[in-house]
């Protein structure tokens, strides 16, 4: 494998990289009309959303709980902002009990009556393995608790195969393209001075290093497969017409605004000149018009003129209306960073962003997150165990002294062991208790200062009560265990269903991808190979039957023709319901302790009806539905026995026609196979 650092050669006539080498290759006038109309759009879009991406950086800051404004350092006390941080505490719970690992996917014909069950197990084998490996458990979580945190999570799907004609991918799979696109960027930048022609020099050879090192090791150089974004909330801009969240598949286009180091920009745009682009520090993209202070923990804090390889605000815009992604930078007006381009796979809803919502109000976009729902409560919460702690810490013990007593009274003070200091006064004539006793403490009243009705409020919003949170650490049985998890699901299971549709979007959409794009060999790696054929016994066939043996069943289906049009009515992808949540091992051990006696009863009913010959599909759907009612996610076709085949009918053989016979006139001699009757 031989990789080399000279521009790339010209792909060949007809292919997709051809077609966008042509168009990046096409000169277009020196201020596109188009882009001038897309930049009105963007920020039309950003005056639009201003104030809810200003909500949801609130809320951002607001779950973190820290303060690192000028002036606070990590050792002060009010770094940490809040006595306890309640709405991380709920966003974790409820994350806990709605998404807790992968969920289960299965494949259904879109054609019922088509044999399609081979194809059915290969799709979801694939598309399962493929978003496991594309890491879907952490980028999904991500999605539910930006969710929860800014009302709307967002993922975006796509089948990574070329660096320079796929839309812009954030998380890529890792391969010898970034590293070569980085070369590209730095063979570009050598026109400067002497001393930085130098050291980029001496970086390009660093490089050709580290690439003859990967061809030792046999890195892949060119990585293909299903890869999610995690995008964050404030950089998508939806059309401004859409007025329901749950309708933005009906949007004329989305714009994702996309921060990268100009370093990076040069080696995915070499067609445009960055020269002039507007650069950010670190930190600083997010943040409105109006905010201009820097960003803690910035690792760039300067100008972004100044800074070495400061940052620069890609657009990329995906617009239905046309099915073109248009590429932009923020600061060049005259012309597109990339040549607009149709993507190279897509599926049939083309859009490749996921949102999910939160507390879906009919007939707006932005309704209140979970962190909205629980703000105040959060406050009066920690206000009230504020005032508490403080009145605790003032409430110590003092003493009390009549007014005529004077310093020189108090004679002295003397330490006697096991009792401490003791104040020796001279009280003339008068009793000391008299002018001198311990002063009576503050009334507490804990009813005052009781936070059970905040608590019972932030449950109530949130959908956690006491059993959801664990108190019951131990439940004796599955159904008090079922029991105390009812209540979750009678206020979370919202939510989780929520959670189960988005995800089924996002299982068909990368089933078609994969279906579009993968051929049967990267199929074969999933599924594996079929058993090998023995020599010696295929031999010995071909010299018993004088025919060769049949080829091996493939373990696997494929469709040799994969267009669009066949691809998006060939199959549907269902979750299957509960499969994200945390598993219930007591539920789960006692249900399968019940169902089992039925199981193996009715699984031997199957096996005596096929052995005499009758019909078993009654007892087979009759399985079916009981194994249903345990557990919906059990796949009871595996304990199934297999239909015997029936044995064909042998053929009966065609009586001989007489000239003149009409049809059913029985043959001289009596019917075909009886013996002739006797003459009487």
């Amino acid at each position: 494998m031989t990789i080399d650092i000279t521009p790339t050669p010209a792909p060949p006539p007809g292919s997709a990289q051809s077609i966008v080498s042509a168009q990046v290759e096409q000169t277009r006038p020196k201020d596109d009309p188009l882009v001038a109309t897309w930049f009105k759009r963007i920020k039309a879009a950003e005056k639009h959303w201003d104030d809810f991406h200003r909500r949801v950086r609130y809320n951002r800051a607001l779950v973190r709980g820290i303060d690192d404004s000028s002036g606070t350092t990590p050792e002060s006390p009010h770094y940490n902002k809040k006595r306890a941080n309640l709405i991380k505490a709920n966003i974790a719970v409820v994350q806990s009990k709605v998404y807790a690992k992968n969920p289960e996917m299965s494949a259904e014909p879109t054609n019922k009556g088509a044999n399609l069950r081979k194809l059915c197990d290969t799709v979801s084998t694939v598309t399962q393995t493929m978003l496991e490996d594309a890491k879907l458990k952490a980028k999904a979580k991500r999605g539910v608790r930006a969710a929860m945190t800014c009302t709307l999570g967002i993922l975006k799907v796509q089948y990574q195969r070329d660096r320079k004609i796929d839309p812009i991918i954030k998380d890529r799979i890792e391969d010898a393209q970034d590293n070569i696109a980085n070369i590209e960027s730095l063979l570009a930048q050598i026109e400067g001075d002497e001393a930085t022609r130098t050291d980029l020099e001496s970086k390009r050879r660093e490089l050709e290093q580290a690439i003859a090192g990967w061809e030792a090791q046999k890195e892949v150089v060119a990585s293909e497969g299903l890869v999610l974004d995690m995008v964050r909330t404030d950089r998508l801009l939806l059309d401004t017409a859409i007025d329901d969240i749950l309708d933005y598949e009906q949007s004329a286009y989305m714009i994702e605004k996309i921060p990268m180091r100009r370093s990076v920009a040069m080696g995915l745009m070499p067609g445009i000149d960055l020269t002039h682009a507007t650069t950010y520090k670190v930190g600083d993209v997010d943040k409105s018009p109006q905010a201009n202070a820097t960003s803690p923990y910035s690792g760039t804090n300067m100008q972004g003129d100044s800074a070495d390889d400061p940052l620069v605000l890609v657009y990329e815009i995906w617009s239905k209306t046309d099915n073109t992604i248009y590429t932009l930078v923020d600061g060049i007006k005259s012309q597109f960073a990339r040549a607009p381009y149709q993507p190279q796979y897509a599926g049939e809803r083309w859009w490749a962003y996921f949102i999910l919502p939160w507390g879906v109000v009919d007939g707006v976009v932005v309704s209140q997150s979970l962190v909205d729902d629980l703000e105040k409560l959060e406050v009066e919460h920690n206000e009230t165990r504020d005032k508490f702690a403080e009145l605790r810490r003032k409430n110590v013990p003092h003493w009390i002294a009549s007014g005529d007593v004077r310093e020189k009274d108090l004679i002295k003070k003397i330490t006697i062991p096991g009792l401490g200091e003791v104040m020796v006064l001279d009280a003339a004539d008068r009793k000391v208790e008299d002018v001198f006793k311990q002063a009576q403490l503050l009334q507490i009243d804990p009813a005052a200062y009781d936070t059970s009705p905040i608590s019972y409020d932030i449950e109530t919003v949130s959908g956690l009560q006491e059993a959801a949170r664990s108190i019951v650490t131990k439940p004796k049985t599955a159904t008090e265990a079922s029991i105390s998890d009812q209540s979750l699901g009678a206020r979370v299971a919202d939510f989780r269903d929520t959670v189960e549709d988005w995800l089924t979007e996002i299982a068909q959409y990368s089933s078609e991808l994969c279906l579009l794009a993968m051929t049967p060999q990267q199929v074969e790696q999933i599924m594996g190979s079929p058993a090998p054929v023995d020599p010696m016994a295929a031999a010995a066939q071909t010299v018993a039957t004088g025919m060769p043996p049949p080829p091996p069943e493939l373990p696997y289906e494929w469709p040799a023709q994969r267009t669009p049009d066949t691809v998006f009515q060939l199959i549907q992808m269902k979750i299957r319901a509960g499969s994200t949540a945390a598993p219930n091992k007591l539920e789960m051990q006692e249900s399968w302790t019940r169902a089992l006696p039925l199981l193996e009863k009715m699984i031997g009913t199957i096996m005596a009806v096929d052995a005499s010959g009758g019909d078993s599909t009654p007892y087979r759907e009759l399985v079916k539905e009981t194994a249903a009612r345990f557990d919906e996610s059990l796949d009871v076709d595996r304990f199934l026995p297999l239909k015997p085949i029936a044995p064909a009918m042998p053929a009966v053989a065609a009586s001989p026609q007489i000239p003149g016979a009409m049809p059913g006139m029985p043959m001289p001699g009596g019917q075909p196979g009886q013996p002739p009757a006797t003459l009487q």
